[in-house]
């Protein structure tokens, strides 16, 4: 997502959506997200949407909890370089893996 794209997303959600809180865009996050397997799980050419509402939702509920498009950026870098010096287990039944604590 563009810079630009993330500033006519989040325009957007404060007009449309002017009492939501980053906490009611995060759990409408986990709703979407629900979709989104779903559509993942059928194959369904949908899921492209379900993947845009899930992205849109996060970064809203970034922005509305006072983070920048460049904040986001530099905590994704951050997260990234712990990541990287992490070491990683096995994927379990479902194929999530997690890191070694």
């Amino acid at each position: 997502m563009t810079e630009k794209q993330f500033n006519e997303v989040i325009k957007w959600q404060k007009e449309t959506f002017p009492k939501a809180t980053s906490l009611s865009k995060a759990t409408h996050l986990l709703e979407e997200v629900k979709e989104l397997r779903n559509d993942l799980l059928a194959d369904y050419p949908s899921k492209r949407h379900e993947f845009a509402d899930c992205f849109m939702l996060l970064f809203g509920s970034a922005a509305a909890d006072g983070m920048s498009y460049q904040d986001i950026c530099n905590a994704i870098d951050e997260k990234m370089q712990i990541n990287r010096q992490r070491q990683w287990g096995t994927p379990d039944e479902h194929g999530v893996v997690h890191h070694i604590k």
